[in-house]
């Protein structure tokens, strides 16, 4: 049997304090279809071609994860 991983560790945490915890699992459903949400909006109401809306997407997300990134090395 395989060990899992520390990413999939912290998955693992994470879904069980959403289970637990009702602002945590709203905020981890906003997040999880937020992008979704994003691309389809780009497509449907402001005519995206679908490579382009997931890569503006793609890139907006790696932004804010860096930016994440940098305030908690701060």
């Amino acid at each position: 049997m395989e060990h899992p991983n520390a990413h999939q560790l912290r998955s693992l945490r994470l879904d069980a304090l959403a289970r637990d915890h009702r602002v945590v699992s709203d905020l981890n459903d906003g997040i999880a279809n937020g992008p979704d949400a994003l691309v389809m909006e780009l497509m449907d109401n402001h005519g995206w071609p679908a490579h382009e809306a997931l890569d503006a997407v793609q890139r907006l997300q790696e932004k804010a994860l860096r930016g994440t990134s940098q305030q908690t090395a701060a």
